[in-house]
């Protein structure tokens, strides 16, 4: 994967991040049959935790990891998890950010705790990929008894708190930088297979949720979309198409453009449920227009602040994980 194809998918995650958490924030006061654009982009959003997930994998990847590494990686979660949870109790609700919440830092705790696990993973490949598998086979048939038996107790574990889906996403973030894996995706047929694959998928990925799950999302008052095991294949594929992407024209500035926004991924995540608590307290939500103007305002302000922020060598350990 080159950098700027690690840049556009980072870019996506904060795009997607801010689009799909806001409209569903506001989900009771306007419901998504309020106009078919806003279900579109949640639809098309729901990519965005997962997506969050793969990168933190990649990333990782190429790090270079020892104890070190892993003891750092586990201090900067408990650093910004106490900040921001700090601040939440002090200034409720508008100084609240998606990564507080309890799941996300166990997930991250418990991934960097097998640090040792990820390395000898790493060493053997067969085992790895039988792991990641296994990991999916059990995530998308918990998820699937979880929707046909909503009453069995065992199956009530809330999609977030479903922890093994997100080790399985982290994972595959790690698995795709394997050498012969990474070997396979720089073919420019494989990309451009998953670019044509991807709008399909996402066609039948609406299908799917639909006439399955549908039902139940709106039963369950917009609490359940596909932000788990169905999506696997989605964002797998979405991560081939770009991982090899390249610009011909404007070549500087568009790679200076992501590589501002793809920065602040993580201070976007956590920033954009503030900035936009901020935003429609000053400014009241009655139209289509007025709501969608704020997603954009929310993200383009959530990447300035971060980039704020970051400049800051104290600051910056609050929105760096």
């Amino acid at each position: 994967m080159n950098v700027t194809g690690l840049n556009v998918i980072k870019t996506l995650g904060c795009m997607t991040a801010v689009t799909f958490f806001t409209v569903y924030n506001t989900w009771d006061r306007y419901d998504y049959d309020y106009h078919w654009i806003l279900a579109f982009l949640t639809f098309i959003s729901t990519i965005a935790t997962p997506l969050f997930f793969v990168v933190a994998g990649i990333m990782d990847a190429r790090s270079e990891q020892d104890v070190n590494w892993q003891i750092g990686k586990i201090r900067n979660l408990v650093i910004v998890f106490l900040f921001w949870m700090t601040v939440y109790y002090l200034w409720e609700p508008y100084q609240r950010g998606y990564l507080i919440q309890p799941w996300f830092i166990f997930s991250f705790i418990i991934i960097y705790s097998f640090h040792p696990l990820m390395i000898w993973l790493s060493q053997h490949r067969r085992a790895f990929v039988a792991l990641v598998f296994a990991l999916l086979a059990f995530s998308y048939g918990y998820d699937l008894l979880a929707v046909l038996h909503p009453d069995d107790p065992l199956l009530r574990l809330e999609p977030q708190y479903r922890l093994w889906t997100w080790l399985l996403f982290y994972l595959t973030g790690q698995l795709l930088c394997d050498p012969l894996i990474a070997d396979w995706m720089e073919r420019k047929k494989v990309a451009r297979g998953a670019v044509i694959a991807l709008p399909f998928i996402y066609l039948f990925t609406w299908f799917y949720e639909q006439h399955f799950f549908f039902a139940l999302f709106k039963a369950d008052r917009n609490a359940f979309i596909l932000t788990g095991s169905q999506i696997y294949l989605l964002v797998v594929v979405l991560v081939i198409a770009v991982s090899q992407v390249r610009f011909r024209r404007n070549v500087a500035v568009k790679e200076t453009i992501l590589a501002t926004i793809s920065k602040t991924m993580t201070g976007v995540y956590i920033l954009h449920y503030s900035v936009f608590h901020l935003l429609t307290a000053l400014i009241p939500i009655t139209s289509l227009a007025t709501k969608l103007t704020l997603i954009a305002v929310t993200f383009a302000a959530s990447v300035l602040l971060s980039r704020v922020i970051l400049a800051s060598g104290w600051l910056k350990k609050v929105i760096t994980l």
